[in-house]
């Protein structure tokens, strides 16, 4: 931080502050090299040329027979077969064809592929339809890729398809930015796991299931999840458990209560604030702290802040850490009631988003008002966040805000 400014644990920042301050923080790691079935989703950290002609030969599309053209309408001699994976060097002629099957190699002379349907078959002759095109149904060499063309660049994402290109071209393992491990830490003597029946003054731990699918949709499969009473020797156990992950979530203890003790045990732990308390709601008490390249992230204990600041500032470190764009595109929508806005704090508005009409790409956005930012119940609907900036005014239907998708796509049905 610039000198003159106050320590970040004594001054509360606004959300795109934290967000700037959130990605200014990530360590991006060296790339790695990862076999197949482990890299979907990752980005690519090489570049991906074709080893050869892609089809390698002229290649049937059809189960069917290989012709000539000018043999069209005539009946003619089945001479052969053409498999798959083999090659037939016996050549089409003039008043003779080979069946030949999808995916094979055309023998020599080969000017159409014929489908099965469309000839008539009497044992060991064909007679062929009035009209055959040249080319028909046959792939020509290096008509889907010429050898030595750039594929994939750095910095694409492998999907499923990009996987098979990968493969396609001969490589087993790939460079790759690798996903960053995540651990979840819950604090809380008043948590129990959501199998147990709750004694008087207990509630079920809804922060850590919710973190971890969170986790998992952005395709890190195995986070740890760890729970911890209020106490500082347990989070401080807890946090030496997890001192080599990337990111770290603990979530609850981090307000100003007297059991609030995430912010002296990260310091203990050796962490550096980086920024304690955003203007924003719900989410206020958001703690983010570094130790190395370790990212710790102190989240509100209530549900909908901390689903919030995971999806406005975690994610996004996520997304940096594995090299795609980390700030989500916003879309704007029209909204459907009247938005109170929070005097001096930006408000993000859980709220359901559904299309005006079938035909266009217009949204209509429904705010959806829980009783508190404990309230998953009324806030469980949601698939969007809208941005409603600070102010006094009553922002009424009608209005255009903009919103961020909850997870990796609309889900607006």
């Amino acid at each position: 931080m610039d000198s003159g400014e106050l320590p970040p644990l004594r001054r509360m920042i606004d959300p795109d502050a934290a967000l700037r301050l959130v990605l200014k923080s990530v360590t991006r790691h060296p790339p790695q090299r990862l076999p197949l079935h482990e890299i979907c989703g990752l980005q690519l950290a090489e570049e991906i040329r074709a080893d050869r002609d892609y089809p390698p030969f002229p290649r049937a599309m059809m189960d069917g027979y290989a012709v000539r053209v000018a043999d069209a309408a005539a009946t003619i001699e089945v001479v052969g077969e053409v498999a798959a994976g083999c090659i037939v060097k016996t050549p089409v002629r003039e008043g003779c064809c080979l069946e030949i099957m999808t995916g094979a190699p055309c023998p020599p002379g080969t000017e159409a592929v014929v489908q099965k349907e469309h000839v008539r078959r009497s044992g060991s002759q064909v007679t062929l339809p009035k009209e055959i095109k040249p080319g028909c149904h046959i792939a020509p060499r290096g008509s889907e890729c010429r050898g030595g063309v750039v594929v994939l660049r750095p910095g694409d994402t492998i999907t499923p398809l990009a996987t098979a290109v990968i493969a396609s071209t001969g490589l087993e393992t790939v460079l790759v930015t690798r996903r960053p491990s995540l651990a979840v830490i819950t604090t809380g003597t008043e948590l129990v796991s959501p199998g147990s029946e709750p004694a008087p003054g207990q509630i079920r731990d809804s922060n850590g299931p919710m973190l971890v699918a969170m986790v998992r949709d952005l395709r890190i499969e195995k986070p740890l999840h760890l729970h911890v009473s209020d106490s500082e020797d347990e989070i401080l156990q807890a946090l030496n458990k997890v001192a080599k992950y990337d990111i770290v979530l603990l979530t609850g203890g981090v307000s100003v209560g007297n059991h609030d003790l995430v912010p002296r045990v990260l310091q203990d732990f050796g962490a550096e604030a980086v920024f304690y308390k955003v203007r924003q709601k719900p989410g206020k008490p958001l703690l983010m702290a570094k130790r190395g390249s370790q990212l710790l992230f102190g989240l509100p204990g209530n549900p909908l802040a901390c689903h919030l600041c995971f999806h406005r500032y975690v994610a996004a470190a996520i997304r940096l850490m594995e090299g795609k764009a980390p700030v989500l595109t916003p879309v704007s929508a029209t909204l459907m009631a009247a938005v109170q806005p929070k005097k001096g704090k930006t408000y993000f508005l859980a709220a359901r988003a559904d299309r005006a009409d079938e035909a266009s790409n217009s949204w209509r956005l429904h705010p959806l008002h829980g009783v508190s930012s404990a309230d998953v119940f009324t806030s469980s609907k949601a698939n969007c966040y809208a941005e409603v900036p600070p102010g006094c005014s009553e922002i009424p239907a009608g209005e255009v805000l903009l919103f961020t998708w909850i997870g990796a796509a609309p889900w607006p049905n």
